[in-house]
């Protein structure tokens, strides 16, 4: 045995949720990113989002369901991997993250509101790299706002939130976004803080805007590197 060996503490869990399938998303988007957190101390999941199956209306009745086999499939990996990997003797996975990129990030969102209600596992952060907060994408997401944003976007799009949020306990939420987003314009997304803060004012809502960069090239191998070091 040797003596010398030390196992290398887990700072906690980031589960990730890759960009919508029907828009050409998959897992392979999020693996190279979730190598590079794993790097930094992170027990990282990555998996296949199951998506709303072409007899229930494939895209179109996603949007009409909300996403609801996605969002259900988010919270299970969520509560599994908590009760899974949490422990009352290891507070470091009491760090539960969860991740979401492009519209993967509404999903997220809303599985948060739902996890948040069920009371089955805690979230310790939301990240989210891409939101698809524009004007057109809220045809198809905008239904998930209110989640992260609050009550002040219920009547934004049609949104309504899965469960009421509880004031003072809404996670930390971080936004990564490039400037030249094809989906959402840096106003758009500063007028959403500017909601959130107003339904919790005591709310971290942090927001980085890289410049110079769309929304496909934040989300492509490419950034891997830089997007980890800014997340964790």
């Amino acid at each position: 045995c040797n003596k010398n060996f030390k196992v290398r503490q887990v700072l906690g869990t980031v589960v990730t949720v890759h960009p919508w399938s029907f828009l050409g998303g998959g897992e392979h988007n999020i693996i190279g990113l979730a190598r590079n957190i794993s790097t930094k101390g992170w027990r990282v999941i990555t998996f296949t989002l199951k998506s709303t199956p072409l007899y229930l209306g494939g895209a179109i009745g996603g949007i009409i369901f909300r996403h609801y086999r996605e969002v259900n499939h988010i919270t299970e990996i969520v509560e599994w991997a908590f009760e899974q990997y949490h422990t009352k003797n290891d507070t470091s996975d009491q760090h539960m993250v969860l991740f979401g990129s492009s519209a993967g990030a509404p999903f997220a969102g809303s599985a948060m509101a739902k996890i948040q209600q069920r009371q089955q596992a805690k979230i310790a952060a939301f990240i989210a790299v891409g939101y698809t907060f524009g004007n057109l994408a809220s045809l198809g997401f905008g239904r998930h706002f209110s989640s992260v944003v609050g009550n002040a976007a219920s009547s934004f799009c049609g949104s309504s939130s899965l469960a009421a949020e509880v004031e003072g306990e809404a996670p930390p939420q971080y936004f990564l976004m490039g400037a030249n987003d094809e989906f959402t314009s840096v106003e758009q997304l500063e007028s959403m803080v500017i909601r959130m803060k107003a339904v919790n004012p005591t709310r971290r809502v942090d927001v980085e805007i890289v410049p110079r960069v769309g929304h496909f090239q934040l989300e492509s191998p490419s950034y891997d590197s830089f997007v980890s070091d800014q997340v964790v």
